[in-house]
């Protein structure tokens, strides 16, 4: 274990405190908070340099808007109205005719 000091914005302190303590009820969980997003951040970088290694370019985050541009477009009606339609004659099918 490392004993660390850090300058932090007092707000950004104050509310990342509130957060440790609404998630486990007390603020003794502060420092093993701060190392999940410390580890968090490690992760990012390990994955990006694979890449990297790999030959593989990031350009870092991609937005949902992004993903959402480069979708392919649906060839057909979308899932749910087949869904629908297939249960509205099952239905159909188990209802008696008079």
């Amino acid at each position: 274990m490392t004993k660390v000091s850090v300058y932090i914005n007092d707000e950004v302190w104050t509310e990342f405190k509130k957060q440790v303590f609404q998630k486990h009820g007390s603020l003794r969980k502060i420092s093993s908070e701060v190392e999940l997003l410390l580890k968090g951040a490690m992760v990012e970088d390990a994955i990006a340099s694979t890449f990297q290694k790999m030959g593989v370019k990031t350009k870092g985050t991609v937005s949902s808007s992004d993903i959402k541009a480069k979708r392919p477009m649906l060839r057909g009606p979308p899932s749910e109205e087949i869904v629908r339609e297939m249960r509205r004659k099952r239905v159909a099918e188990t209802l008696p005719r008079h």
